[in-house]
Parts: C-alpha cells; sequence; structure tokens
C-alpha cells in the first residue's frame, strides 16, 4: 500500500510540474501571436522626444506642450543658439542625444548636411518647394520678412521710410539701430537683400549699406534693436518681422513697414538629426509640425507658418502682400567671408 500510495504522489507532482510548465508556455504564445502576421514588430519606442531648439521658451514651451496634448509624446528640449547647436551635433555624431533640431535658416542644414536624415513629412505637398530641401533634408517651419519697426511716438506716419533707400537720408543720422551682420544672421540677411536689390556686382548695393550704416547705431543683437526701438531709444530698426510683431501684440508702439523695393526672408528651419534614438517619435513631430495643427500653434506665435492654407498671423498683411526678394543662398554662404570683410571695412571707416 504504501509503495502505491508513494507512486501516486510522485505521478501527481510530475503532473503539476508538467501542467506549470505547460501554463507558462501557454502564457507567453499570445504574446508572440501578437506579431503575426509578418516580421516580428521592434520595441514600440517611449513616449519621449529631445528638441534641440534656438527658438526662446516663449515659442518652445507652447509647441512642446500642444504637440504632447495632441501625440502624448513627451518633450524634453535643450535651448542655445543655432551655431552652439550644430556644434554639440556634430560633436555627439557617434551617439546623438537629440532626435530633432528646430531653428536657423536653411544655409545652416545645409552646412551640416551629414549631421541630419532626409524625411519626406506625410504632407509634403504643402510645403512650397522654396521652403525645403530637394531631398527633404530640412523644412521651413516658418518664413519671416525683414522689415524696417519704428516707433510710434517719435516718427510721424506721414514721415516714415518706405524703403530701404529712405534710410540713407541724412535726416535719420543717429536715429536708426541694427544688428552686426559678423553677430546676427538676420542683419547678414538684411545685407544680402540690400546686395541683391540694389547691386550685388557693381557696388550700387555696397552704397546703400553704407548709407544706412553711417546713420546707424550698429548693436550686438537683433534683439537689442527692436527693444530699442520699442522703447523710444531709436525712432527706427531693420529687424525681422516676428521681433517686431511681440512689440506690437503686446501694446507697444511699434509700427512696421515693408520695404517698397522688396524684402528678404528669413526662415527657421526643422530635420530629424541622423542616429536619433527617437527616429520614429522625430518623424511623427515632423509630421505634426508641419500638418495644419502644427503651423497653426505656429501663427498663434506670431511666425508667418510655411503652409499658404495656414492663416498669417493676427495683425499681420498677407504674404502674398508683401514684395518678396529671393536672395541666392549658394551665393551669400560662398561669398560670406568676402561680404563680412567688406562689412567689417565699412564699420571702421
Amino acid at each position: 500500500m504504501r509503495k502505491n500510495w508513494v507512486k501516486t504522489v510522485a505521478t501527481a507532482v510530475a503532473l503539476l510540474l508538467l501542467a506549470a510548465g505547460c501554463g507558462g508556455q501557454a502564457q507567453t504564445k499570445p504574446a508572440a501571436d501578437q506579431t503575426k502576421p509578418g516580421t516580428p514588430a521592434a520595441p514600440a519606442e517611449e513616449k519621449r522626444l529631445t528638441l534641440y531648439t534656438s527658438f526662446g521658451a516663449d515659442l518652445y514651451n507652447p509647441i512642446a506642450e500642444a504637440f504632447k496634448k495632441e501625440t502624448g509624446i513627451e518633450v524634453d528640449v535643450v535651448y542655445a543658439g543655432t551655431g552652439e547647436i550644430l556644434k554639440r551635433i556634430d560633436a555627439e555624431k557617434a551617439a546623438p542625444q537629440g532626435d530633432v533640431m528646430l531653428g536657423g535658416g536653411a544655409e545652416s542644414f545645409e552646412a551640416y548636411r551629414p549631421a541630419f536624415e532626409a524625411y519626406k513629412i506625410k504632407e509634403d505637398d504643402a510645403i512650397p518647394a522654396n521652403l525645403k530641401a530637394a531631398d527633404r533634408l530640412w523644412y521651413a517651419n516658418n518664413a519671416l520678412p525683414l522689415v524696417i519697426a519704428y516707433n510710434k511716438n517719435l516718427v510721424k506716419e506721414t514721415e516714415k521710410p518706405s524703403g530701404w533707400k529712405d534710410l540713407t537720408d541724412p535726416k535719420w543720422k543717429g536715429k536708426i539701430a541694427m544688428a552686426n551682420a559678423a553677430k546676427s544672421g538676420t542683419s547678414f540677411l538684411q545685407v544680402t537683400t540690400m546686395l541683391t536689390i540694389f547691386g550685388r556686382d557693381d557696388g550700387k548695393g555696397w552704397d546703400v549699406v553704407k548709407g544706412i550704416v553711417k546713420n546707424a547705431k550698429v548693436l550686438d543683437s537683433s534683439t537689442q534693436v527692436i527693444k530699442g526701438t520699442n522703447d523710444g531709444e531709436y525712432s527706427v530698426s531693420l529687424t525681422y518681422e516676428h521681433g517686431a510683431w511681440k512689440y506690437l501684440k503686446a501694446g507697444g508702439p511699434v509700427g512696421l513697414v515693408y520695404p517698397a523695393e522688396g524684402t528678404g526672408t528669413m526662415i527657421d528651419s526643422v530635420a530629424v538629426i541622423k542616429g536619433a534614438k527617437h527616429p520614429q517619435n522625430a518623424r511623427t513631430f515632423m509630421d505634426w509640425l508641419l500638418g495644419k495643427q502644427g503651423q497653426a500653434v505656429t501663427a498663434q506665435l506670431g511666425l508667418r507658418p510655411a503652409r499658404a492654407d495656414v492663416a498669417s498671423p493676427e495683425g499681420l498683411p498677407a504674404i502674398d502682400k508683401i514684395k518678396r526678394v529671393d536672395v541666392d543662398q549658394n551665393w551669400a554662404v560662398a561669398k560670406r567671408n568676402d561680404i563680412l570683410t567688406t562689412w567689417q571695412e565699412i564699420l571702421t571707416k
């Protein structure tokens, strides 16, 4: 009897162990079945994205918050100047820490092409050809016309300048502010815009630049330029649309003039960083930012959206009402050192 009882218990234990083993297999099988049909799916990315940007907090916070609300993806922001960001991305190329870069002109992205990865967004057709790379390495998020800002308390409407050349008039001596083209991308574009309009090779463009510099105080940044105009330190300044719009929106005494001869356009570009840790999230961000929802947020922040089917920011004229000038970026990049050498000579005379 004892033998039979021991045998029965041993058999029962064996069956229990077998059942436990089969139960473990049964629990793991459904997880494997979830990948069918087709190749097993890659592990899902965590709901995070690292954004490198030269946008200030007044811009990147609303963008990051709206994106998270729509997608559930948390955005970790690293803020710095465009040049610093590009150097950081280059230094991290063996182990990239960022996923997307936002801010900076197309020329900056072109100069650091190996650092980025081409991606064609879902609504590619909605972005004009001149606001994206031919291979889709970068897209423009926004396009900002250069403007002449003036303080309405210091300049009568009947006396405001109508364009670039008006600012060479001696009556503006000491009343104009502009940034140093060697330190400011905005100012460099202002110079190349005037050279494009009035003459790149015959010296006539430089005559206009010289005439304005003769009347101006040259500051270190575009931020100082427009702030000084709003505060009444300067009557007129050469700046970009969004910089002036912020003061206008806040009720400041700032008026905008779009130069009658035409004006250049600054663009803030966006691209996926090559080797990004969260490549799918990076692409999702690109699709959202350049989709109607993202571009609507861009417009609400006073940035003129890249998409033509999204309205201009409140209080600004439609883009087709502004005479624009296309500056040859290849020429500007190739001639940058020569242009800045001539610029420096003008400053020191």
